[in-house]
């Protein structure tokens, strides 16, 4: 320690930050959907659609307090390392081939839990139908949220559980937290894999640079497929018998890997 002093959180203050974050952006949410006159949850997301989307800026905010006040680095506690270009680049192709894979998984995990008709109607706000609101939504549901995400979670949790423990203790206990806020149970198997996969992009850079750009990625092509028409051509070539296509499934996971070890390469090097 310099001079004494902690550099970085302990994973129980990374949590109970986490915590508070996660219980303000529920709060503000309910409360705005109270106010304006929601009866549901559902109802709830659709009437406070702008909180829905750039809630996501409490997550940058409260960690900045929390280590403003406690005088940490902010560039080491949130991993605003630099990157070489390369992994920038490698990091793009990962969120693409993850994106695949991942939409693959999730109708894999839905043929053993399928999803109910409401968690549809919780993904409404995210349908845009002016380009106001494309803008409004890639900012708030693509930028904002990869980055405050992996702020918060690759950067502030991530890195205090890491200079605590075991690496891959540190991103599987992240992955799962990371799942848990997300609150949503029939997803839980995805999103904790995509958890992982970040999480090790996160720990391969010592950068959250890379880790946003794969979570962003995979964030726009899910906006992209929400708001896709289901008789796009598109659809049609992109799916088979109601899974990805096999050979696009395939390739994605070829590449999937690929990237992963050009980004152990270029740290080798």
């Amino acid at each position: 320690m310099m001079n004494g002093k902690k550099q970085y959180p302990e994973p129980l203050e990374a949590l109970v930050v986490v915590l508070v974050a996660f219980a303000f952006l529920i709060l503000l949410v309910f409360i705005y959907g109270m106010v304006s006159g929601a009866q549901d949850p559902v109802e709830m997301m659709n009437n406070a659609r702008f909180i829905y989307i750039f809630g996501g800026v409490l997550f940058l905010i409260i960690p900045l307090i929390y280590a403003f006040i406690k005088g940490y680095s902010i560039r080491k506690v949130f991993r605003l390392n630099g990157v070489p270009s390369a992994m920038l680049w490698v990091s793009l192709l990962a969120g693409i081939a993850l994106s695949v894979v991942g939409d693959e998984l999730d109708r894999l995990v839905q043929i053993i839990i399928p999803s109910p008709d409401w968690l549809a109607q919780m993904l409404l706000p995210l349908k845009a139908n002016t380009p106001l609101e494309w803008i409004e939504i890639i900012t708030g549901a693509v930028i904002v949220a990869a980055f405050s995400e992996e702020f918060l979670f690759r950067g502030f949790l991530q890195t205090s559980l890491e200079h605590k423990g075991d690496v891959t203790r540190a991103v599987l206990l992240t992955s799962i937290a990371w799942t848990l806020v997300h609150q949503n149970p029939y997803w839980a198997i995805q999103i904790f894999i995509v958890g992982i996969i970040i999480g090790f992009v996160a720990w391969r850079a010592d950068s959250i640079w890379p880790s946003m750009i794969v979570h962003g990625t995979y964030n726009l092509i899910g906006v992209i497929f929400i708001n896709i028409n289901e008789d796009s051509p598109f659809v049609h070539w992109y799916e088979w018998k109601g899974h990805v296509n096999p050979i696009l499934t395939l390739v994605a996971l070829v590449l999937l890997v690929y990237s992963i070890r050009l980004m152990n390469r270029i740290y080798r090097h």
